[in-house]
């Protein structure tokens, strides 16, 4: 197939995502006007994401959102009307994913590879899914523990990795198949290096840190065509 040439970067704002600004910020830099750029907030602003995703024809779509395999939510406003934070529970479900179409989906969201074999039945060329990205650590109820150094340096692993392996697909060096197993390698050479630095006076959850971002490794999985390139103009 012809090398993609375009970009939809979809990113949900939710404090405990804002971790991944700076891969956005980088896809935007390395593309420039080859690529767009929607927040998912509240609804006008899904609203418009979901429109501007299906307007599109064809290119590479970038998802950073929370969600399940049945689900991908939008993220969080503040209410005009009592001041209370709130969450678009949902932004695209199984009925939706006729969107994806003609695409290239890179959806980073916990679960999406339950939506893999329905976004291909629903068109999507390739699609690059995850069962879990761990950055915290939960009790049996569900409720976050994770330390702030644990949560600190797990999401600035996973953001490096993630932006490596997106720019070796977007400069051209790899194929998005590649990039997939670039991110794989570069995950558990990450993980080894991290450990074996680890000193008496260092992060005390190193391995636990560790442990976790080896999980997403473990979970990142491609679908559909392969060989898919893309092209930066000039």
């Amino acid at each position: 197939m012809a090398p993609l040439r375009t970009a939809l970067c979809l990113h949900a704002q939710s404090s405990d995502l804002k971790f991944l600004n700076q891969v956005r910020n980088r896809i935007g830099k390395l593309l420039g006007s080859q690529a767009k750029f929607y927040e998912l907030a509240d609804q006008a602003s899904n609203a418009d994401a979901t429109l501007a995703l299906r307007n599109a024809a064809d290119g590479f779509v970038v998802i950073f959102s929370h969600g399940n395999s049945d689900y991908l939510r939008g993220g969080e406003y503040r209410s005009r009307m009592t001041g209370e934070q709130i969450e678009v529970e949902k932004f695209i479900t199984r009925k939706d994913l006729v969107a994806f179409r003609g695409k290239v989906v890179f959806c980073m969201s916990c679960e999406s590879n339950g939506l893999a074999e329905a976004c291909q039945a629903a068109g999507a060329i390739a699609f690059v899914g995850f069962d879990e990205i761990p950055f915290n650590r939960f009790d049996d109820r569900g409720n976050p523990i994770g330390s702030p150094v644990l949560i600190k340096h797990c999401q600035e692993m996973i953001a490096d990795a993630v932006q490596a392996a997106l720019e070796r697909f977007l400069t051209g060096r790899a194929t998005l198949d590649e990039s997939v197993d670039y991110l794989r390698i570069w995950i558990a050479k990450t993980a080894v290096t991290y450990v074996r630095k680890m000193e008496s006076k260092g992060v005390k959850e190193r391995k636990e840190i560790a442990a976790l971002f080896l999980r997403i490794r473990e979970g990142v999985k491609y679908y559909g065509v392969r060989e898919v390139r893309f092209e930066i103009d000039g």
